[in-house]
């Protein structure tokens, strides 16, 4: 019987030495494999400050991001390598000068570092609008649970339905957490810590108060739903009553000013063109002639580069801030200018090329350049 007990140990060490020769082996083959594309291109976002890389993490929770570092990494390699093509043409076709260049190329890498927040920042907005679009339908069918005698796990269950998208997804989590044992305030808390909405946050605080108060929860959740919806109402109301200087911003910002700007180049241009015409015509007659003139007519020397560039920098700077009132006027917020303001920048120097071009291929054979 002994004999039979120290075989059976005997195979039973064997077999565990053999499943630990295994996992070492596995271990080693993880260790030496090489990383992937996309882990090589998420070292990218440790170049940037912790307190940065903290904002960030902070609004992908908000956003429903799950990387981060992938996500950061790649909207700022995109960005770099699309702003380093314009550097690139303007110093290589247009052939700018070399201190603007370098200017740029520093904004641009400035620009590519703040584009992930500012993009996570859209995505997580865009988030809480769709909640919120939801959160009165899904706080009138949780009351009606409650009215029917459920408990608030069950009553957030069969309330989150597919056609509330990501609020359902977030609501069942939660109720099964309240299932399996977890405190009712903290999966509550928890649940508006991933959301960046006043309007959310506010809703659960009232809901947490109201549990635990010992209250009337189905009647506080309907209406908390009554309230979002009046709120809503009054919002669309504000909106379309300002719609008159959204709509004058536009025109002044993204097509007047482009528009006159492309006119004004066209004029310089011109008018130093036929200066030095008149100039040189008015001394070939006096040396033809041998007369002196009292009236000397001088080539204005107008550096028609230097203005053009003025001309695109102030278009930029006129959509920035047109986008930015535009945003305050919409959603009270300027840091929203970012859906805005790259879109009005796209159209307006595509209208001042496409103005100027065409006023030289229309008037170039009149006035002879």
């Amino acid at each position: 019987m002994r004999n039979v007990l120290k075989l059976l140990m005997f195979k039973r060490n064997q077999s565990k030495k053999k499943e630990i020769k295994d996992i070492k082996k596995k271990l080693e083959s993880i260790e030496k494999e090489k990383p992937s594309f996309w882990d090589t291109i998420s070292r990218i976002y440790y170049i940037f400050p912790s307190k940065y890389r903290e904002m960030i993490e902070s609004e992908a929770r908000y956003a429903g991001v799950r990387s981060p570092e992938k996500y950061a990494s790649i909207v700022f390699l995109v960005n770099f390598v699309m702003l380093l093509g314009v550097v690139i043409y303007l110093f290589v076709i247009i052939k700018s000068w070399w201190w603007l260049n370098l200017i740029l190329l520093v904004m641009f890498f400035l620009i590519s570092m703040i584009n992930p927040y500012l993009a996570l920042m859209l995505v997580a907005d865009s988030r809480r609008k769709r909640i919120e679009q939801f959160l009165p339908d899904f706080l009138i069918l949780t009351s009606a649970n409650i009215k029917s005698g459920l408990t608030i796990d069950k009553a957030l269950l069969f309330a989150s339905r597919p056609e509330f998208g990501e609020l359902s997804e977030l609501t069942k989590r939660t109720a099964y957490e309240i299932y399996g044992g977890k405190d009712v305030e903290d999966a509550f808390f928890d649940l508006a810590s991933q959301i960046k909405s006043k309007i959310f946050e506010k809703t659960i605080n009232l809901l947490v108060q109201g549990l635990r108060s010992g209250g009337a929860v189905a009647k506080l959740l309907e209406e908390t739903a009554n309230d979002i919806r009046n709120t809503e109402t009054l919002q669309k109301e504000i909106k379309s009553s300002v719609i008159m200087y959204i709509i004058f911003i536009f025109f002044a910002g993204v097509i007047g000013a482009p528009s006159l700007f492309s006119i004004s180049i066209f004029l310089v241009s011109s008018t130093s063109t036929m200066w030095g015409d008149q100039s040189n015509d008015l001394t070939d007659l006096t040396n033809e002639y041998d007369v002196v003139s009292f009236i000397q007519f001088k080539n204005t020397k107008v550096d028609v580069k230097a203005f053009e560039y003025f001309a695109v920098a102030a278009i930029i700077i006129t959509t920035v801030f047109a986008g930015m009132l535009i945003s305050i006027i919409q959603t009270g917020k300027a840091r929203n200018a970012i859906k805005y303001s790259p879109i009005f920048m796209l159209i307006a120097i595509g209208i001042y090329y496409a103005l100027k071009t065409g006023l030289f291929k229309v008037f170039s054979s009149m006035l002879g350049f």
